[in-house]
């Protein structure tokens, strides 16, 4: 009598670890991470005002070199390989050299490792066309939310992939040229020259950040994005749900329904080359391409929200 109570008991007991520590499967896969990432916001945000207290970063002056290799600097302390990839683009009657700035950050997974693309535009527009008084349309813009802020974001994540590496490899590109203009055969020439040269071993996915720094962000699904790369918009807003970046019409965060109309942005070369890549993106920005789009438009705590999702979204199955 006294083995069968035995035999009982350990039944039991295996009955409740199996409950308590068995894995549980359902549609939204668990995921392996269980805090919330690291993202100095201050440190993004010194990022950003840097970028617009330099000065216009528009192809083909001084400032746009030495914001260049401000950019190689910062992000040779985080990432493995630091490479510029050049171009030119003729403009104005002669050829204006760019360049495309590429940082790869490997991953700490077996490999063979997926790669992951992050990528931001680091120049600024020439032309204030859409600026309320008419003197300034033919003057720069100064850029904070439309390029600095996408970059700011991408530097902080690379720092923090090199304090918390994550099992993808990561590839962050500094798309150049991509607001010259005014019209659109003069723009996104970064994006288009990267994606022309991608090898076989190109990006399983990727995300493009764009004006993502202005105070009470919004990121709808941008319809281009649901399209090319739904599953990578889907992982984005999972990653935003589970960290309770959830918005809505009333309240700052990431609302999962389709933006009004898509957008064509940096990610339309790298969908059309085969990387399934989202535009996160903002683009009900009164300042946009104006004189006022400066740091005093944008807000650290929506660096934030930007950078934990992405080093979220990063690391989910």
């Amino acid at each position: 009598m006294a083995k069968w109570y035995l035999f009982w008991v350990v039944v039991f007991v295996a009955g409740v670890l199996a409950i308590v520590y068995l894995p549980r499967h359902s549609s939204d896969a668990a995921s392996s991470v269980t805090t919330v990432p690291d993202f100095d916001q201050a440190h993004a945000w010194k990022d950003l005002v840097y970028q617009v207290d330099a000065g216009y970063r528009i192809p083909g002056t001084e400032t746009h070199r030495k914001v260049r290799d401000w950019l190689v600097k910062e992000l040779s302390a985080s990432a493995g390989m630091v490479i510029t990839q050049p171009f030119t683009h003729f403009l104005g009657g002669k050829d204006v050299p760019m360049w495309n700035v590429i940082a790869n950050i490997p991953g700490n997974g077996k490999a063979p490792r997926e790669q992951v693309l992050l990528a931001a535009h680091w120049d600024s527009r020439p032309i204030a066309d859409y600026d309320p008084i008419e003197a300034n349309r033919k003057l720069p813009i100064p850029g904070a939310d439309d390029g600095a802020s996408g970059v700011a974001v991408l530097l902080e994540v690379a720092r923090q992939l090199k304090a918390h590496p994550v099992s993808r490899d990561v590839v962050i590109v500094m798309f150049d040229g991509e607001d010259y203009g005014p019209k659109v055969d003069n723009m996104l020439l970064g994006a288009k020259y990267y994606a022309a040269h991608l090898t076989a071993a190109k990006p399983t996915w990727g995300v493009l950040l764009d004006m993502i720094g202005q105070k009470d962000l919004t990121i709808y699904r941008e319809p281009n994005s649901d399209q090319y790369a739904k599953s990578v918009n889907d992982r984005i807003q999972r990653a935003s749900r589970e960290l309770g970046f959830k918005g809505s019409t009333n309240t700052p965060g990431f609302i999962d329904q389709p933006y009004k109309y898509p957008i064509d942005d940096d990610h339309m070369p790298l969908n059309r080359a085969g990387v399934p890549t989202v535009d996160l993106i903002d683009f009900d920005y009164p300042a946009w391409h104006t004189r006022n789009d400066n740091p005093d438009q944008c807000s650290p705590d929506s660096l934030a929200m930007i950078g934990k999702t992405i080093l979220y979204a990063l690391q989910l199955k």
